[in-house]
Formats: C-alpha cells, sequence, structure tokens
C-alpha cells in the first residue's frame, strides 16, 4: 500500500508545478477565454518591491557623513505633506542621550510651512553619536487639521563604527503568578 501512495503523490506534486507535468498544450489552450476581466494593475518601475500605506506627511533622510563617535553628524531631512500649505511641527528626539545626543545649537522643535509648488521642506538636524552600534534619531511631524491633530513618526537609524547592532532589551523580566516569563514595561513618570 506504501509503494502505491508515494508514486501517486508525486505525479500530483510535479503536475502542479506548471509545464513540469503531462499536460498538454492544447489543453492549456483551452482554459484561456476572451471573457478574462480588465486588469486594473500594471506593473511598474517599482513593481519589484512592496509600498506601505503612508500618512499625509512623509519625511525622507540622508546622513550627510559617516558618523564617527564624538563627531556631529549632519542628517538632512525632506518633509513633503499632502494636506496643502499647513503649517508642520516638526520635533526631534533620541531615546538614550548616553549614546547620541543633540548639537548645542539643535532645536528641538521646529514649525515650517510647506511652499505651495508641493516641494519639499528641507531641514538638517545635527547629532553627537556617543558610541558606536546602530543609534536612532526619532522625527515626529504634526499638521493640526480641521478634523484634529494628525501625525507621522519616522526612525532614522545612524550607524556608528563597525560595531554590530545590540538590541537592547526594555524594562525587566520577571516571573508572573503562572510561574511564566513576563517583561514588565513600566511608564515614565515625569
Amino acid at each position: 500500500m506504501k509503494r502505491i501512495i508515494i508514486p501517486v503523490l508525486m505525479m500530483f506534486s510535479a503536475a502542479g508545478c506548471g509545464n513540469g507535468g503531462n499536460v498538454n498544450e492544447s489543453e492549456d489552450e483551452a482554459m484561456v477565454t476572451n471573457d478574462a476581466p480588465e486588469v486594473t494593475f500594471k506593473p511598474g518601475a517599482s513593481s519589484d518591491h512592496t509600498v506601505k500605506p503612508q500618512g499625509p506627511v512623509t519625511i525622507t533622510y540622508k546622513i550627510i557623513c559617516a558618523p564617527v563617535v564624538g563627531q556631529p553628524v549632519a542628517v538632512d531631512l525632506q518633509v513633503k505633506s499632502t494636506l496643502g500649505p499647513q503649517a508642520i511641527t516638526l520635533s526631534y528626539r533620541v531615546n538614550d542621550s548616553t549614546a547620541m545626543q543633540f548639537s548645542e545649537d539643535q532645536t528641538l522643535q521646529v514649525s515650517i510651512a510647506p511652499t505651495n509648488d508641493e516641494a519639499p521642506s528641507l531641514q538638517q538636524v545635527r547629532v553627537i553619536p556617543m558610541r558606536e552600534g546602530r543609534l536612532f534619531l526619532n522625527v515626529s511631524a504634526i499638521v493640526q487639521t480641521d478634523g484634529g491633530t494628525i501625525s507621522t513618526v519616522t526612525a532614522i537609524p545612524i550607524q556608528v563604527g563597525a560595531a554590530p547592532r545590540e538590541i537592547q532589551g526594555n524594562g525587566e523580566v520577571m516571573l508572573d503568578e503562572n510561574g511564566e516569563l513576563i517583561r514588565s514595561l513600566p511608564a515614565k513618570e515625569d
């Protein structure tokens, strides 16, 4: 019984792999009809990657020079809004002030007004990495609309030196009442 099942399974798997099985071309042609619905998606030059939905404010960035510990690094930002010429408030933040700091003359919040010609607004942020590894600059864009506040946050990775990425655990690992490991993430109180 086992000898019969294996060849039958192999025959079915080969037949399901395109023209690798015993399918005649005349059978393939018989399956094609002229009633096929119109295809609305036409793949273009960017069809080789996945596109995720975006908010009304898009933040793109470029790191100007090779990041070195203790030296300022300039990050150019391009901010584009689909909401028209409404003011955008940009806020800059780093999660770990021992790993990366802002330059002394860097403002942490700025308000920009997009132009009417739909060109992106340009900003530059200067940070100083304090150690090697992968560090992050968080940029948030906030727009006030009639319907409320809309925000977009972008985490900009800055690789400093050749040190590998260091995975840092947040919170505290503890046992729950069932003896299972859990991670406690208490809220920060200011």
